[in-house]
């Protein structure tokens, strides 16, 4: 087992820690998908609650809605803890929690869903209407149904790309309960990246990453990260 995606028992009590990207695939060590989730509730079976550990970029929007359902699935109390940063459609795995949990220097980010994809015009027009469909009837409707928030409002949120501390994530109802910082290594790498925990975020994949709520608590650090190829040609993200 990887240290990307691990379970353990604790007792009477699940742990899971979700730290990497979301897939349908594995293509890294380090990327989360729904059969691995699965495969890991399959063994809490007799836990009486478990804890969901969330450090994620985010990544495919229909993975990240098999993991959230079978989240949902799971018949015994869920407590959902972002850990350093739940953005894009990780943003919507930790709703699928009874109880969602952010130290007060974590983020939690909503966008519109997108993809990279090529072809005629035809084929952008069907693009684009999938793509608003699945923004209506996926990710807004969830948002909706855990916040209360009415859906042009999430929409605009999601237009200009927000981003959450754990005491906006409360006021907004994305959260429930801010506790005290959890510590965080980050660090950056040069203008187009940052690593959380070992989790490495691409910032050029978003538009509004809030640099300056991270920098007290982002060292500089010039030396390089590992470079990753990005998979994202024809795979919808959000």
């Amino acid at each position: 087992m990887n240290k990307w995606l691990e379970v353990k028992a604790l007792g009477d009590i699940g742990e899971i820690w979700i730290y990497g990207e979301i897939t349908d695939i594995t293509w890294f060590d380090e990327d989360v998908t729904p059969s691995g989730i699965k495969d890991e509730l399959d063994k809490l079976k007799n836990v009486s609650s478990i804890n969901v550990y969330v450090n994620s970029p985010g990544g495919n929007v229909f993975a990240g809605v098999a993991i959230y359902n079978e989240l949902k699935r799971f018949n015994k109390p869920v407590t959902a803890y972002v850990d350093g940063i739940a953005a894009s459609i990780a943003s919507l795995i930790v709703l699928a929690a009874d109880r969602v949990v952010m130290p007060f220097n974590a983020m939690l980010m909503i966008h519109n869903a997108w993809m990279v994809a090529a072809g005629d015009y035809n084929e952008f027009r069907a693009l684009a209407d999938k793509l608003e469909k699945i923004q209506d009837s996926v990710l807004i409707e969830t948002y909706s149904r855990k916040t209360g928030m009415s859906k042009e409002k999430l929409a605009a949120m999601m237009d200009e790309e927000t981003w959450l501390s754990g005491d906006e994530a409360v006021k907004m109802g994305f959260a429930d309960e801010v506790i005290e910082e959890q510590k965080i290594a980050a660090c950056y790498s040069g203008d187009n990246n940052i690593k959380f925990n070992d989790v490495e975020v691409q910032l050029n994949r978003f538009k509004a990453f809030p640099k300056a709520k991270f920098k007290e608590h982002i060292p500089n650090n010039t030396q390089s990260l590992k470079q990753r190829h990005t998979h994202t040609i024809n795979m919808l993200e959000a």
